[in-house]
């Protein structure tokens, strides 16, 4: 691979970190722009709750959609290279081989998924900016992957966490499925569903999920909570954007005799807000003013509270409204709050 071709690819990202793509398109235009300057047989892209990282939204690129037993085994917090390893690490891209001391049957996740598939290598990169992490992907080889493959992960992986950070400003978090009932789903030890809430269909259908939730493999998006949460007998939470735009929040929790249950219900404005902000590139002070705003505050009440000047304020909510698109307070509440 040359460097020229490098070069372009980072360049081609660059442009694209500014283009606040919806997501699917982020992974389409990704997965073409690495083509070259990243050659592989297959990958397996994931958007992240930057909160919990739970994996949310995926794209298979030349390879199967995810199962069970790869929400299972995939994403253990102790095997190598894990996605949570990587968000939090400081280096965000790493090589199964580098990190197995040369030998990767060392790692669970080879021995029952990548050397069955007949790959041998594999990348793996976390998309962080400014520490949070918004995305991870697994690139995957016949052959290995070398030292430059892994710097080069690295050096794109933040633009890449800018297009999928941006993707957010598609999304509302209010509208019709906030009148929905959540949907239930109690899982019994071996994975099954045991039962199910009649309104646990419509929410499913938000992951392209068409068939019976008692009959069918059911969505990547729900199965790899339930394991996160079998792995470590915790709850845990997600938000993912849904297929009509919504930002659906998932719930999973430990039950009785091993059982696991998960709640799919519109994510609440005060939990995606932080998101939208995020998504529109304001800066951590800028997303706190905003909070302010969307709280009801005034200028007098963000300045004691921020211990600013009125006009440092100002200062600070221009630079949000030229960021967000609008020209007041108004036309910023209902474009966070959707």
């Amino acid at each position: 691979m040359t460097n020229a071709a490098r070069v372009r690819a980072h360049d081609r990202l660059a442009a694209l970190s500014t283009a606040r793509l919806p997501l699917p398109d982020v992974f389409d235009e990704a997965q073409e722009i690495l083509a070259r300057a990243l050659p592989r047989e297959a990958s397996c892209w994931h958007s992240v709750d930057p909160a919990s990282l739970v994996e949310t939204r995926y794209s298979a690129e030349r390879m199967p959609p995810p199962t069970v037993q790869v929400a299972e085994i995939a994403y253990l917090a102790d095997d190598y290279n894990s996605f949570v390893e990587l968000a939090n690490g400081p280096r965000h891209s790493g090589l199964l081989s580098e990190a197995t001391g040369g030998d990767p049957r060392r790692s669970l996740r080879f021995r029952e998924l990548i050397e069955p598939a007949g790959m041998r290598g594999e990348l793996r990169a976390a998309f962080v900016v400014d520490g949070v992490s918004w995305g991870c992907v697994s690139f995957f080889r016949e052959g290995d992957f070398d030292a430059d493959d892994r710097d080069f992960a690295e050096l794109v992986g933040p633009l890449l966490g800018l297009c999928f950070r941006a993707a957010g400003i598609h999304a509302r978090p209010t509208g019709p499925a906030a009148d929905l009932w959540p949907g239930v789903i109690t899982f019994d030890a071996r994975r099954a569903v045991e039962s199910y809430t009649p309104a646990t269909a419509n929410w499913l259908r938000e992951f392209g999920f068409a068939g019976s939730p008692a009959l069918d493999r059911l969505p990547f998006e729900v199965m790899t909570l339930v394991e996160r949460v079998r792995g470590t007998a915790h709850e845990t939470s997600a938000r993912a954007l849904g297929e009509s735009g919504r930002w659906i929040r998932i719930h999973a929790a430990p039950a009785t005799h091993e059982r696991v249950t998960v709640v799919l219900q519109a994510a609440a404005v005060p939990s995606i807000a932080p998101l939208i902000s995020a998504a529109y590139g304001l800066t951590p002070r800028e997303r706190e003013l905003t909070e302010l705003v969307l709280q009801g505050c005034d200028t007098r009440a963000i300045a004691a509270r921020m211990e600013l000047s009125p006009y440092t304020v100002q200062s600070h909510l221009k630079s949000i409204f030229a960021k967000v698109g609008v020209r007041s307070r108004g036309e910023l509440v209902g474009r966070i709050n959707g």
